[in-house]
């Protein structure tokens, strides 16, 4: 080869060296799920049958009598119901401490059992149809890293609202440590563990819950029932501690949600400029009228109002709400909670779904919540707008509460239609998050495992 050929050889290699390689074309993943029935918005009469297309984790198309795209994965429930999936507003992660084992030490309850825990309690919620959760506080900031864990994909969940340590008074409705007088507790009761005695102490309190990572504040404005030292009839913070809190929280574009069981504490919580109620176990119209013309959302917790106040509810030893004194106070809370809510009801109060619960295998959580709601006075509408459209409003998720295109590709199946009949959101039998599969109980599968 002479060297002028072999120059243009070197030529077009080095040419092609520096061009940009060719990057292999991605292929959507897209998924097709069909049922007798779809519900898109829980404020809009279903379609029959229906389909929902969710292409790379995102809804596409939703509505009846699609076709399926090209290369689609398809799945078909038959009977089913699909709507949208579920939003906890007011949940807790499972704290319960080790169960002592016969011939062994007393186990140690330390903050990596407890992760263990939550690892379960969110695992748990997703494979229930909840795409979404707001825990509203833990010690140690555990919320804050399953919020991370599920976020970077370390554990299975859906998406966490964290308000770490709330705001309360020692002695108050967080403190759940009788301890001796005797023992050193500067290092426990400062606003890092969300301990305040001030309005300073509460804007510094806020501050640190931020700085390590809280996307919601959680005040605790009265005593409350599972605690082992107040009274639900006493207010807790100061209005002018809370209002240090909240301006702090909406300074930095976060919400502030109040425990507040008693009339004062829920006045004085909204008046501070709270975004949400939770619980609110005495309420007037006066209290009302307030929560309407300055948007306040209300998130009643039926269910556990109710079952604490019931004969029949039993907690583990040691558990929150064990105790005699808890049980005492839930059942003087039983009557004017259910009267609170009916009140909010009848006015037209904007309502939020919460569970105030830490999904132990025994629990269903939100579903529990809005079966209550209904049986209390609700519509089967009303509940299911509580746990989709208003809880994803109030945790500022906007692509999660109906199916539409651009929304997030959450989804639900269940037997029967809920909106006639809400004990059909009891049987779940097919949850879709982010278009990925995590739960189906459905005919079909039972007749796939069959036949394997």
């Amino acid at each position: 080869m002479s060297l002028k050929a072999g120059c243009s050889v070197l030529v077009v290699t080095a040419a092609l060296a520096g061009a940009p390689r060719a990057q292999p074309q991605h292929t959507p993943e897209v998924l097709y799920v069909k049922a007798a029935r779809l519900i898109t918005d829980v404020d809009k009469a279903p379609v029959s049958p229906g389909a929902v297309v969710i292409t790379d984790g995102v809804v596409t198309a939703a509505g009846a009598n699609l076709p399926m795209p090209a290369g689609a994965h398809q799945i078909d429930l038959g009977p089913l119901t699909i709507l949208p999936s579920l939003v906890d507003a007011h949940t807790h992660l499972a704290a319960r401490p080790p169960t002592p084992q016969p011939g062994r030490p007393m186990p140690l309850n330390s903050p990596a059992y407890a992760a263990l825990g939550a690892q379960k309690s969110v695992d748990r919620a997703l494979r229930l149809g909840v795409a979404a959760m707001r825990v509203l506080g833990t010690a140690d900031f555990l919320d804050v890293a399953i919020a991370q864990a599920v976020d970077d994909g370390t554990i299975p969940g859906p998406h966490v609202i964290p308000a770490a340590h709330p705001l309360s008074i020692p002695g108050g409705h967080d403190d759940f440590a009788p301890l001796p007088y005797t023992l050193q507790v500067d290092n426990l009761y400062d606003p890092l563990h969300g301990y305040v005695s001030s309005p300073a102490d509460a804007e510094k309190a806020v501050q640190l819950q931020i700085k390590f990572g809280a996307r919601v504040i959680k005040l605790m404005a009265s005593g409350g029932v599972g605690s082992p030292l107040d009274s639900p009839a006493d207010p807790n913070l100061t209005l002018e501690e809370m209002r240090a809190a909240v301006e702090q929280a909406h300074m930095h574009h976060l919400k502030a949600a109040a425990h507040a069981e008693n009339l004062q504490s829920v006045m004085d919580a909204m008046k501070a400029g709270v975004d949400s109620i939770e619980h609110g176990s005495e309420l007037s119209q006066e209290a009302v009228d307030y929560m309407k013309s300055h948007h306040v959302v209300y998130v009643p917790t039926v269910h556990v109002a109710t079952s604490f106040a019931s004969e029949t509810r039993t907690s583990a030893p040691g558990a929150p709400g064990s105790s005699s004194y808890s049980q005492y106070k839930a059942k003087l809370l039983g009557e004017t909670h259910v009267a609170a809510f009916t009140l909010a009801l009848k006015s037209g109060v904007t309502m939020a779904a919460g569970s105030d619960n830490g999904y132990p295998p025994s629990s269903t959580g939100v579903i529990a919540e809005i079966v209550s709601d209904v049986e209390h006075g609700m519509t089967p509408r009303q509940a299911l707008e509580a746990a989709t459209l208003n809880s994803a409003a109030l945790l500022g998720l906007d692509k999660l509460g109906t199916l539409a295109p651009g929304m997030e590709g959450d989804l639900i199946a269940v037997e029967g239609d809920p909106l006639a009949d809400i004990h059909a959101i009891e049987k779940v039998r097919f949850v879709v998050f982010k278009g990925k599969v995590v739960t189906d109980r459905s005919e079909r599968e039972r007749r796939t495992e069959a036949r394997e």
